[in-house]
């Protein structure tokens, strides 16, 4: 009978609803109306300057993306409640790295005080079980992750450190298992090694991030140029995979300008021999 047919309309709509909300919002101004943001911290540097010229998107976020996106803001949420209850700590606190000469600002997750009358930036990362798995067996930290808290830390006047956390958003069976809502975390001092990272600081880290975002803004806002479709520690991407393929980088399947950057050579391009369709017209190059 009809009632005992399959069904994914209760999907449909939670997807069509989290659209709706995406839509609705549009795209994030930076915190500060930098042309940069921490988050961009190992985006590949073409997706960062589609970003900064606010180029349309070809490539909708897919289904999966954006429910995995909306669980995990719950148990961010829940986290963040978490840490002010106990430790007092303040969320979503803007940062602005331009008193430092790098066009970025943001919000760190949290901030708060420690015993020795420091500050420590909290930053939460959300990881599916795979990712996490990993970073549990290694106890070490993504770069990209140790960038985004560090440049955030120095934007703060008394922050010696980071405090990072990975929370598992999803469990797992077998010989590596995990659990949902189990964390893996690094306290870092800003200028001590960072495990995993060739005895480089969590500063050094976040000053070559900082001075790589800052010179993309200037590319792309200033000068014109596309520039190369360059992920740290994967280099040049010479083919950009299709997003329904299994082909590395995974990045790049999931990039909202996909399509585009397909057409596109890998190299360094001026903006003056490519179309880059705009969100919105008045965007100025």
């Amino acid at each position: 009978t009809n009632r005992q047919m399959a069904s994914q309309r209760t999907r449909n709509a939670v997807v069509d609803l989290l659209r709706r909300r995406r839509e609705e919002e549009g795209g994030r101004p930076t915190a500060c109306g930098t042309a940069g943001r921490g988050s961009f911290a190992g985006s590949c540097s073409r997706n960062i300057a589609f970003q900064m010229l606010e180029a349309e998107e070809t490539n909708p976020i897919d289904e999966n993306s954006l429910i995995a996106f909306d669980v995990g803001q719950g148990l961010h949420d829940l986290l963040q409640e978490a840490m002010q209850v106990e430790y007092g700590m303040l969320c979503e606190q803007e940062v602005d790295l331009r008193p430092w000469g790098y066009n970025i600002s943001g919000h760190a997750d949290g901030i708060y005080d420690t015993a020795d009358g420091s500050q420590l930036v909290w930053e939460l990362k959300s990881k599916t079980s795979f990712g996490f798995g990993m970073a549990k067996r290694s106890l070490e930290p993504e770069k990209h992750d140790v960038a985004q808290a560090s440049m955030y830390a120095m934007a703060v006047p008394d922050a010696r450190g980071i405090h990072l956390v990975y929370m598992c958003k999803d469990s797992s069976y077998g010989k590596n298992a995990t659990r949902a809502g189990e964390t893996v975390e690094w306290i870092i001092d800003l200028d001590q090694p960072c495990p995993g990272q060739d005895g480089m600081t969590p500063r050094q880290i976040a000053v070559a991030e900082a001075t790589r975002i800052d010179a993309i803004a200037s590319e792309a806002l200033e000068d014109g140029l596309l520039p190369e479709r360059f992920i740290p520690g994967e280099g040049v991407v010479d083919f950009v995979p299709d997003p329904d393929s299994r082909d590395k980088p995974w990045r790049c399947r999931y990039c909202q300008w996909n399509a585009l950057c397909a057409t596109l050579p890998a190299t360094q391009v001026s903006l003056s021999d490519v179309l880059v369709p705009r969100e919105r017209e008045e965007t100025i190059v």
